[in-house]
């Protein structure tokens, strides 16, 4: 005689509470992702005016004449242009709806690859939607990089 068990019915009980561990595990997984998201994480531009890109603090040499590039500082995104033996600096942030902008060196217009925004090279608008024009950025570059000075509108 063999005696052959027979599996013990799983309780309705027991279910609910894995299932209800399971939604609140999921729960907290996404709670502590957008936490980690918004949640500022400190950096090297954090507390310092050096404007920093995807390697590090941007190094003034890596610019060409008539070349642009944005990088990050404590004030936000920065757009440096090397014009001329000048450096100047902008809100890389579009008036219209706050996408990045970038320098167009063909054609010489700071431009917004949303929704088509051309701005000069001191910030003016030259074709909408933009209606304000891009904030000033007073830049210092030496042999450490290039440091956001100042902001201005």
């Amino acid at each position: 005689m063999s005696a052959d068990p027979s599996p013990q019915p799983v309780s309705r009980r027991l279910v609910n509470a894995l299932l209800g561990l399971g939604a609140l595990g999921a729960l907290g997984g996404m709670a502590g992702a957008v936490l980690a998201y918004l949640w500022p994480q400190p950096g090297q531009a954090a507390g310092s005016d050096l404007l920093t890109g995807t390697a590090g603090p941007l190094n003034p040499q890596a610019v060409g004449e008539g070349q642009g590039v944005v990088g990050r500082s404590k004030v936000g995104k920065v757009l440096v242009v090397r014009q001329g033996g000048e450096w100047i600096g902008l809100s890389a942030t579009c008036s219209h709806l706050g996408c990045t902008v970038s320098w167009n060196p063909a054609s010489k217009q700071v431009e917004c690859p949303c929704h088509g925004a051309r701005y000069g090279l001191r910030g003016e608008v030259l074709r909408g939607p933009a209606r304000q024009a891009l904030g000033r950025v007073e830049l210092k570059v030496d042999a450490q990089g290039i440091h956001v000075a100042a902001a201005g509108g």
